[in-house]
């Protein structure tokens, strides 16, 4: 099992539901934590809850989908902290969409923030690994990438390329000894489905914990392994 002591783990667009369990089940003593998010009350809140943990933490505002943003922040954090071992990418978003009232605005923000801050993230990372220790990355797809969603067919196509460009990633950078995992979970009950589905349709979905402590799975694994992609679902929503 590996130990998280001394690594830096940098998590982009972090502080929803999945960002903030991970975070909190990783914050630890000798753990560096970096995190970015979209909104400063944001970053503010998540560091509050990390206080206390031992772990030495860093937010900040990012957009992801400004490559130069992206590369500051990154810069700041190998610049704070001297490496960079994983990085997570949680940003994402979806909008739901007929085709009848479907624009190019919509399709634009579900790409962007899904696939081009992946992208943008990805790169900034990978050009500030060490290639003797390693890296990680997790980018976080979708059981949408599998099961086209009827009323969002744009975000199942956006996590679907999350998924091609993991892959692809993955066969470009082996020789710099940085391994990719992508992440397929099912729905999880957190703010992402806030004004689209009530609560109380939620409860066969997963907890944020679920997927946190799969994140927390694949990073204590001994480098030698290598998790290639990982779908789940709530049994008693697969029931269905």
């Amino acid at each position: 099992m590996r130990n998280l002591e001394g690594l830096t783990i940098v998590m982009m667009g972090a502080t929803g539901g999945m960002g903030t369990a991970t975070a909190r089940l990783l914050a630890r003593p000798g753990v560096n934590l970096a995190f970015s998010s979209s909104r400063q009350e944001r970053v503010d809140a998540l560091a509050d809850v990390l206080s206390g943990t031992g772990a030495s933490v860093f937010g900040r505002v990012v957009d992801v989908t400004d490559s130069r943003q992206v590369d500051a922040f990154m810069e700041e954090v190998h610049t704070k902290f001297g490496r960079l071992d994983v990085l997570i990418n949680f940003a994402g978003l979806s909008i739901t969409s007929k085709l009848d009232a479907f624009t190019v605005e919509q399709y634009e923000t579900v790409m962007d923030v899904n696939v081009k801050g992946m992208v943008f993230s990805t790169k900034a990372f990978a050009s500030r690994t060490d290639e003797e220790t390693g890296a990680l990355v997790i980018n976080i797809g979708s059981m949408a990438a599998k099961r086209a969603n009827p009323n969002a067919p744009h975000y199942s196509a956006a996590k679907a390329a999350v998924n091609m460009f993991t892959d692809g990633f993955a066969q470009q950078l082996k020789s710099k000894n940085i391994r990719f995992t992508v992440l397929n979970p099912g729905p999880t009950d957190t703010t992402f489905f806030e004004g689209r589905i009530p609560p109380e349709k939620r409860t066969d979905f997963m907890q944020a914990s679920d997927i946190a402590e799969v994140i927390e799975f694949i990073i204590t694994r001994d480098s030698r392994i290598n998790f290639h992609d990982i779908s789940f679902d709530s049994f008693a929503f697969f029931k269905r």
